[in-house]
């Protein structure tokens, strides 16, 4: 296997960081449930992975009420953020904690380019005891255009100063890839996330693995 040399490192979080589908699952069908909605099933959920979260919204209402999908983004992250719902059933991915310490002592600077809101990333980080990440941006309540568009990506790279060649992007869904394809640099896909595996495959990554460990085997840090 042919390692990358890479500088930068930046991460998708829900996923691919922590596994908190089981929180946002239970957020989304509360909010469904809370506004005269049926839920939906585990598995119409899943089909929903990678959408920024007014587009999952619109994607499940009627079309008479798509048109509410922000409405209904406001009550989700009301319940989810401002009521503390964002860390009940989240845990971070095997492995995650160790290999981010090691690769933040091999030099390496890293980043969340999430689709989440900052404000709640940051209580995730802090929850975790993440202390590895240079930044920590959402697309979420931001100017940021959500993923598959560079833009969140190219501003961190901007800010630090990395060029394309020494970045790659580390995610689970096509989004995530097709962000970092459309930024133009490496891609490495999680399998153990959110995303179809066969749709993961078809976004072609540069790299596709089953478990966070398997990062330390393909990047090195780049020295100058």
């Amino acid at each position: 296997m042919k390692k990358l040399k890479k500088k930068l490192i930046i991460f998708d979080a829900d996923g691919t960081i922590w596994d908190s589908e089981k929180d946002v699952f239970l957020a989304f069908n509360h909010t469904l449930k809370n506004n005269g909605n049926k839920e939906i099933t585990k598995e119409e959920f899943q089909k929903l992975a990678g959408l920024d979260l007014e587009e999952m919204f619109r994607r499940v209402l009627s079309k008479d009420e798509e048109i509410l999908a922000n409405e209904y983004v406001k009550k989700y992250r009301k319940y989810y953020i401002d009521e503390g719902h964002y860390a009940d059933e989240t845990t971070l991915f095997e492995n995650v904690k160790e290999i981010l310490e090691n690769l933040k002592k091999q030099g390496f600077y890293m980043a969340i380019a999430s689709g989440k809101p900052k404000r709640i990333l940051d209580k995730m980080v802090e929850c975790f005891h993440l202390n590895e990440f240079d930044f920590v941006l959402g697309t979420g309540e931001s100017h940021f255009n959500p993923k598959p568009d560079p833009e969140i990506l190219n501003y961190i790279m901007n800010e630090l100063h990395i060029s394309k060649k020494d970045a790659v992007m580390v995610g689970d869904t096509k989004a995530d890839i097709m962000a970092g394809k459309n930024a133009r640099i490496d891609t490495i896909a999680v399998t153990y996330g959110y995303e179809n595996l066969e749709i993961l495959e078809k976004s072609n990554p540069t790299y596709l693995i089953d478990d966070f460990k398997t990062l330390e085997e393909i990047v090195e840090y780049k020295q100058d």
